[in-house]
């Protein structure tokens, strides 16, 4: 049995950065080699692509400049989330289940007094070190109690709890760090010590339209299966991916373009030669054409698919190993 706790504040709403439309830019850089950040879509980029910048030896700085806060001034009235003379702080977080890491860097301090200047922006920043990054992360800006004011007991629902996480105050920037495509949606989950050590999550209802994302297609590892501990190098600095894992990751990108092809047919080779293109640059169909493209995947048969899909991780484990 687990125990729930409810918080008996008010918090932010998921859909306050789409409600609230601040505006957000998101810059990548290094103290010593440009990232190479390519925007591929529907808030994701990629970095290393065409590039010198190594996560195993360069640090890697992520700035968010915040505009239009005038618009989050609601949240310091009745009925809004902290009181009219609290602080708030905020700043960006970065999490990565593939790093199994959660940073954030410093602070800012928000009140009520400073929304009525419209130009009022803020630059948050945060670093992470060499040899800290690794797959993918999602960076956000996060929104924290500083201080609950001295007018909160007005309001029943007004936060009064010192560094109570409130929320997002933006949307979610997802960042892939090997950059050869778009995120790669992987997620761990407890499916019983007699589960399959990986599962293949369909939830698309038509490749060509919705995002490669986490909600519609995802690769789950089990984490109590025997062998899950063996799917990382944990003598590695990096954590770098064991056999095991690039077996793993190989047949779920084969079965991924096998269902895309079964299911959109000659639409899909379209997508792959460049002839037609899927809704959206970040879809499903497009990513796994990328796939197709970028490790010249044979679709003749099933066998030569998961053959060539393993045969392209193996090149990219060694080239991986030399640049190391």
């Amino acid at each position: 049995m687990s125990a729930t706790v409810l918080i008996p504040y008010r918090v932010l709403p998921a859909n306050l950065a789409e409600n609230f439309r601040l505006k957000m830019r998101v810059d990548f850089s290094s103290t010593e080699a440009d990232p190479g950040a390519r925007h591929l879509g529907s808030g994701e980029y990629s970095l290393g692509t065409d590039s010198d910048w190594n996560p195993d030896v360069h640090d890697l700085t992520i700035e968010c400049l915040l505009g239009d806060l005038a618009r989050i001034a609601p949240l310091f009235e009745q009925g809004g989330i902290a009181a009219a003379d609290a602080v708030l702080l905020i700043a960006l977080e970065w999490t990565s289940q593939d790093s199994a890491a959660r940073r954030l860097g410093p602070v800012a301090r928000l009140t009520r007094s400073q929304l009525p200047d419209v130009g009022l922006e803020f630059r948050l920043s945060l670093t992470l070190p060499a040899g800290t990054v690794r797959g993918t992360g999602m960076v956000v800006v996060q929104m924290f109690l500083g201080d609950p004011g001295t007018q909160a007991d007005s309001d029943l629902g007004l936060a009064r709890q010192m560094g109570l996480r409130l929320g997002a105050l933006s949307g979610r920037i997802y960042v892939v760090v090997d950059g050869d495509g778009s995120l790669f949606p992987v997620q761990e989950e407890a499916l019983g010590s007699e589960g399959a050590l990986w599962e293949m999550r369909i939830a698309w209802s038509d490749p060509r339209e919705e995002p490669f994302e986490i909600e519609y297609v995802a690769l789950v590892l089990n984490r109590d299966h025997e062998l899950f501990g063996q799917l990382r190098d944990r003598q590695s600095v990096q954590g770098r991916q064991t056999p095991l894992m690039r077996h793993v990751l190989a047949s779920w990108i084969a079965l991924l373009v096998h269902e895309v092809r079964s299911e959109l047919g000659m639409d899909f080779d379209s997508i792959v030669s460049g002839q037609v293109h899927a809704v959206d640059f970040a879809s499903i169909a497009e990513a796994a054409a990328a796939f197709v493209r970028s490790g010249e995947l044979d679709m003749q048969s099933a066998p030569a698919l998961f053959a060539s899909t393993q045969r392209w991780l193996d090149r990219r484990a060694r080239e991986m190993e030399r640049i190391a």
